[in-house]
């Protein structure tokens, strides 16, 4: 009897998470800063991380994370940035973060989206970003 193909598990996660994961157009770029001492979550943590999925081919923010402490934080964070173009709003991306995010932590959540901003230009200067699946760029 031949050997049976192995069954391969769903992805873990929401049907919003496996969508992204199987988009070759998505990619997951990270950012970090290091959070002030008087923050609760410092002792814990030290940096701050912010996550974004962005799609490559328009650079919109598809998905967005933070390791703030708190999930009512991290839910207003996403408001703030999910959807916005990391090609066409960065400087309204930044500004509405700035503005927007009054917490002891705002200064490092800036600068762990700014990081995650430098990555994504630095990885398309670099062509290392993927192309269109149809051959169109």
């Amino acid at each position: 009897m031949p050997a049976r193909e192995r069954e391969v598990s769903p992805l873990p996660g929401d049907d919003r998470m496996q969508q992204l994961f199987r988009d070759p157009r998505v990619v997951l770029i990270s950012g970090y800063a290091r959070l002030p001492d008087s923050v609760a979550s410092h002792s814990q943590y030290q940096r701050l991380g912010v996550v974004l999925a962005v799609d490559s081919s328009d650079g919109r923010i598809v998905a967005a994370d933070t390791t703030l402490l708190t999930d009512l934080a991290k839910d207003f964070f996403r408001a703030l940035v999910e959807g916005a173009s990391v090609t066409e709003d960065i400087a309204e991306i930044v500004q509405r973060v700035q503005t927007r995010y009054a917490g002891q932590s705002g200064a490092a959540l800036t600068t762990a989206l700014r990081r995650c901003l430098e990555t994504y230009y630095q990885m398309r200067d670099g062509d290392q970003l993927p192309g269109d699946p149809d051959g169109k760029e």
